[in-house]
């Protein structure tokens, strides 16, 4: 397999850009297009038409000639405002001007008009915010983002476009129903996504932004590896003249209400400091572009059931540098840093809710960098090439416990809240876990004109590698006690440890090294843009992805293929893009996930070695232990009895891979319908069905069989492959409308109408993606009360985002000043009473080795109750000034006040209590036969005392919060 370095990929794309007055490569960076058809005024085509562009963002001027059909297309525009000219002999020449954004087409159809004729042209557009595309896509301005009161970051900009949902696990985004790991986050064309979990990494600068792409439906084929949506950032880039900013935002813990929770705060100020500059440094030749942001934060925390406060403290520095180099007309090269030093103090995970003391706490580091290398280039008007090449680091570096002791340094979890204390997860002083990927992407564009339409034909390759090196200890001990519950008293954790069953000790040993996992996705993509006269515009595309994949021994354990066509069309009735009705159907293909196909390798993933205690019960009725004594009478009764494991997993001998592991896949339709009211209002609605498919499974039955180690102990063999067992569907309807009523006023907005259902959520806070257990030991199980269909886990019926800027008509002579307002409601998400239930004793032997014990029993359906729904209003006002002349300096300040009328719901079911006890772990419950009997509430099985009740303060609704910022433009 060829492996590409940073240096030596560097090295010949310098080559090429040095050698050739245009070189041949490309980049995914977020670009735009501006293409049409020039006629005359009774309808006929005109070629020859000289068509130049020019924009603040582009060095120097393009050119193009309207070719025999009378047809233009400039491609691999960087988004910004552009002027248009169109000249030719005996015509009057028209000018326009356009705004083009990222990943946007922009029609502009001329009609010249002999250079006799004094009267007006006609120049009519379509395009704009995507509201005539196939693709469902929301392009957000900075400038725009500025003005309302939010973070300013990548997660406040995707949260105001439609079919977005900030409910997976630990907030992050299901996109069209996706699952929040498989979405693809990019900065400038670069995938910038943790690459197990999926969520997007802070490698950017919020002021450097300047717009943000979201696509979340009818995708081309140069798209690929996810099932949700994708996420582009665009930065800036320099310019003809110099400018950039300084901003200081400041934010105290104290600037706030407390929750219904009664949390401390602490009374602190903490500012954040951002800057930009760049400019010329060979005006129309190469520009520069520099930024950067500091901030050292403490925000008050407690843990979760013993309420103990402390500081949660961060120190962030990011830095940005871009070169922007145009060795020609129509040739540009850029080369991209960012960089980050975070360096935190008491972080817990998975959050202060889940750990129950200070010693669960940790000071870990997580430097990250960004390498992007970009080529765009034009070649005659009908050939365009573009390059890419990136390359990003993250390092975790002492995140997990520091004492490598047996007593001191493992962990204890509740059983029953599933709650941590006594010594962090994961391990401080092992090797640093790194999680990097590397891209090249080859693309070519070929723009064919004919007398019926136009085709804008675009190919290429992308290899993408997805690199981990991860020695995954559990603990600093390499074990776990999980008890049958705690209590506690006088703010100190007390164990509840039981025999019987209700107490596990875990040994997770890591039996040798990583030497580090390589999961490659080769793909190539062909796809055409093609416009059939003026009413009728189609997308026809395929895209082929092949994945090669090594885990951290070395070995191949991933060699698939898939084909994903993707297919579209719209019908402009009027011809004039006023009106357009589309539709498109597509396969997305995720990339397989590192983190479940590198699972069953034999080096740096631990073994598991799972047993239950049965020696005398500590703190259940006797002499109060305390949780070191009670380990030592736990390992004590261990090392005596050395008891057999309930189970194992042995990496390497007991789980393998399929031979044929696929990735998982979505399919789409989705149709819709754009209007253009007037010049102030534009509505799109669009209706999108995905149904998704081959999930990660784990197989473990009576045709696996048993495998041995080499001392000749058995295992149940489990192989690790897909299934379409499991049922995940989404669909919604979209609305999305812009309306400008007056000059200053702006509203906008958009409603997404959704469900998402089907009978196993596939991931989780703590590990991200997950592997189902639909086919572990089906003879143990019902799946009506083991994996019922319902609403999942990330189900949101109705949200919305409606927004207000006013720019405010009195106090001009002042400075400039606006008002800006963002209203969110959101239903709330399902969650379900699900217990431990005993199911051994009313199940045959089948021979396993280790049949499961326990097994999880839904009590009600899965959807049985909610969280409350959202209602917050946000509101912020922002002033500026020139200083002096109106090319001068601009002072500005604004002032953000976050739910502005104090509204509190519990929102997140992941900081709620949902205990369930049964049988299994109160005496005071009958057990049942699963198989035949229905259990009976109060009798076999009771909701916990606090059971949909918030255990954090991060359950609710943001409090009331104020917070401002102030600075300088130039």
């Amino acid at each position: 397999m060829v492996r590409y370095s940073p240096l030596k990929v560097a090295a010949l794309l310098l080559i090429c850009w040095l050698a050739l007055p245009s070189a041949a490569a490309l980049a995914q960076a977020p670009t735009g297009t501006i293409g049409g058809r020039v006629t005359d005024s009774q309808g006929g085509v005109i070629p020859g038409v000289v068509v130049t562009v020019s924009s603040p963002n582009l060095q120097g001027e393009q050119k193009a000639t309207t070719t025999a059909n009378g047809d233009y297309l400039f491609k691999l525009l960087p988004p910004g405002t552009y002027a248009l000219s169109f000249e030719k002999t005996s015509f009057t020449t028209v000018t326009d001007t356009r705004i083009v954004g990222a990943d946007e087409p922009v029609t502009v159809d001329v009609t010249l008009q002999p250079a006799t004729v004094r009267e007006a042209v006609t120049v009519t557009a379509s395009g704009g915010d995507f509201a005539n595309t196939i693709e469902g896509a929301t392009n957000i301005k900075q400038s725009f983002v500025s003005t309302l009161p939010v973070s300013r970051n990548l997660t406040a900009i995707v949260n105001l476009a439609p079919a977005v949902h900030a409910t997976g696990p630990g907030g992050e985004f299901s996109i069209s129903g996706g699952m929040s790991f498989e979405n693809s986050y990019m900065v400038n064309g670069v995938q910038v996504q943790d690459n197990l979990r999926g969520e997007p990494l802070d490698l950017y600068i919020e002021d450097a932004i300047q717009e943000t792409t979201v696509l979340t439906s009818g995708l081309s084929a140069g798209y690929g590896r996810f099932t949700g949506g994708i996420v582009n950032v665009l930065t800036k880039s320099g310019g003809n003249r110099f400018s950039g900013s300084f901003r200081e935002s400041f934010s105290n813990d104290n600037w706030r209400t407390v929750s219904p929770f009664g949390e401390p705060k602490v009374d602190k100020t903490v500012p954040t400091s951002e800057f930009t500059f760049g400019g010329p440094i060979v005006k129309d030749r190469l520009w520069f572009f520099g930024a950067g942001r500091f901030f050292d934060s403490q925000i008050a925390r407690q843990t979760g059931y013993t309420d103990t406060p402390f500081t949660f403290e961060e120190n962030q520095k990011r830095f940005e540098g871009k070169l922007t180099h145009s060795p020609s007309a129509g040739q540009r090269v850029e080369v991209s840093y960012v960089g980050i030093k975070d360096d935190f103090k008491n972080a817990a995970w998975p959050s202060s809710a889940d750990v129950m003391d200070l010693a669960s706490l940790t000071n870990p580091s997580e430097p990250q960098s960004l390498l992007g290398l970009h080529y765009t280039g034009t070649f005659g008007g009908k050939l365009f090439l573009e390059g890419q090449f990136s390359a990003r680091k993250f390092t975790f570096e002492h995140s997990g416990g520091l004492n490598t002791d047996m007593i001191a340094g493992t962990p204890l979890s509740d059983n029953s809240t599933g709650a941590w204390w006594w010594a962090p997860n994961f391990c401080g002083v092992c090797p640093n876990e790194r999680r990097d990927n590397t891209d090249l992407v080859l693309k070519g564009s070929y723009f064919l004109s004919s007398a019926s339409g136009s085709h804008d034909i675009s190919f290429g390759y992308d290899g993408f590698d997805d690199k981990t090196f991860a020695d995954n200890h559990q603990s600093a001990s390499d074990w776990h006690v999980w008890t049958t519950g705690s209590f506690i008293q006088d703010g100190t954790v007390y164990p509840v440890i039981d025999p019987g069953g209700s107490t596990y000790i875990i040994h997770w040993p890591v039996e040798a090294s990583s030497h580090g996992t390589n999961f490659r996705t080769h793909s190539l993509f062909i796809n055409d843009k093609w416009a059939y006269g003026s009413h009728w515009s189609f997308n026809l595309g395929l895209r082929y992805d092949k994945n090669s994949g090594h885990d951290q021994s070395g070995a191949l354990v991933v060699k698939d293929s898939l084909l994903s066509p993707r297919l579209g069309a719209s019908w402009d009735p009027k011809g004039d893009g006023s009106t357009t009705v589309h539709a498109s159907y597509g396969r997305y293909v995720a990339a397989i996930n590192n983190g479940i196909a590198g699972s069953t390798s034999a080096v740096g993933t631990p073994a598991i070695f799972a047993y239950f205690y049965d020696g005398d019960p500590i703190n259940d009725g006797g002499p109060l232990v305390t949780t070191d004594q009670a380990l030592r009478q736990v390992f004590d009764w261990y090392q005596a009895n050395l008891p057999d494991a309930f189970q194992v997993d042995i990496p390497g001998v007991s789980s393998k891979i399929a031979d044929n592991l696929r990735s998982p896949h979505a399919d789409e339709v989705a149709v819709g319908l754009s209007q253009q009211i007037g010049r102030r209002t534009s509505v799109r609605v669009d209706f999108v069905n995905r149904v998704f498919g081959d999930f990660y499974a784990d197989r473990t039955d009576t045709g696996t069989g048993l495998v041995f180690d080499d001392l000749g102990n058995p295992y149940d063999l489990t192989i690790i492959e897909n299934t379409n067992a499991v049922s995940r569907r989404y669909r919604a309807l979209m609305a999305s409308a812009n309306y400008g009523p007056v000059h200053g006023l702006s509203l906008g907005g958009n409603y997404t109408l959704s469900r998402l259902w089907g009978n196993d959520d596939g991931e989780n806070g703590n590990s991200g993606p997950l592997a189902t257990g639909m086919l572990q030991y089906p003879e143990y199980f019902d799946p009506t009360w083991a994996f019922p269909v319902g609403d999942l886990s990330a189900d949101q019926r109705h949200r919305a985002r409606l927004w207000a800027t006013w720019d405010l008509p009195w106090g001009r002579s002042v400075g400039a000043m606006s008002l800006g307002v963002l209203q969110q409601i959101e239903s709330g998400t399902p969650y379900g009473a699900i217990g431990a239930v005993d199911v051994i004793p009313y199940v045959a032997d089948y021979g396993y080795v280790t049949p499961p014990f326990p097994m999880s029993y839904d009590f009600t359906a899965p959807d049985a109750f909610r969280t409350e729904a959202l209602k917050r209003t946000d509101v912020s006002f922002t002033f500026s000034r020139r200083v002096g002349s109106t090319s001068g300096p601009e002072i500005f300040g604004q002032i953000q006040l976050l739910n502005i009328f104090n509204q509190f719901q519990v929102i997140d079911v992941e900081k709620i209590n949902t205990t369930v006890h049964t049988a299994f772990d109160s005496n005071s419950l009958d057990p049942f036969d699963p198989f035949n009997d229905a259990p009976v509430e109060g009798v076999n099985w009771s909701k916990g005392s606090k059971f949909g009740q918030a255990i954090s303060k991060d359950a609710y609704t943001t409090p009331r919060t104020f917070r401002f910022s102030v600075g300088v433009k130039f």
